[in-house]
């Protein structure tokens, strides 16, 4: 790629001429690149960057649940905290402290979401496309947590 139409080879590449695609991700011992989600979406909590692909992948194999988007809320010590928000499978109701304890056997402890909340299917902002709307769901999240 040489650059963008309208804009300067500066507006589009770093100082070292990498173009930054707003990706995030690492690349392994073997050399395996592994996507992480966007950096626009990571979760900075306690120092940490958290990938909330990995935490929406775990909480995907518990039983009811439909959906997941793991978002980070802003938190006065934390800078984010990490929320979960869930729809569940229809007439299913999902016990909070049950998923917890299910994900604090497969995530490191500062992963496991802080909050849970749940959502009706149409209550999760999505795009046409089917895309969660990942700003608009953590800002419902916070106001929601902020609520209570």
């Amino acid at each position: 790629m040489i650059g963008y139409i309208g804009k300067t080879s500066e507006e589009t590449f770093d100082g070292e001429g990498y173009f930054c695609t707003g990706d995030g991700g690492y690349v392994d011992e073997d050399g395996w690149l592994f996507w992480e989600g966007r950096l626009t979406e990571m979760i900075k909590t306690g120092g940490a960057n958290v990938s909330p692909i990995e935490i929406d992948a775990a909480i995907a194999t518990f039983p009811g649940v439909k959906m997941s988007q793991t978002v980070g809320v802003p938190h006065p010590t934390l800078s984010e905290m990490v929320v979960s928000c869930i729809v569940p499978q229809d007439n299913t109701t999902i016990d909070p402290a049950a998923l917890s304890r299910f994900l604090k056997e497969r995530l490191a402890s500062f992963k496991v979401p802080r909050e849970i909340l749940f959502f009706r299917e149409e209550e999760h902002a999505v795009t046409g496309s089917g895309k969660v709307k990942f700003k608009q769901l953590r800002d419902i999240a916070a106001a929601r947590l902020k609520a209570r």
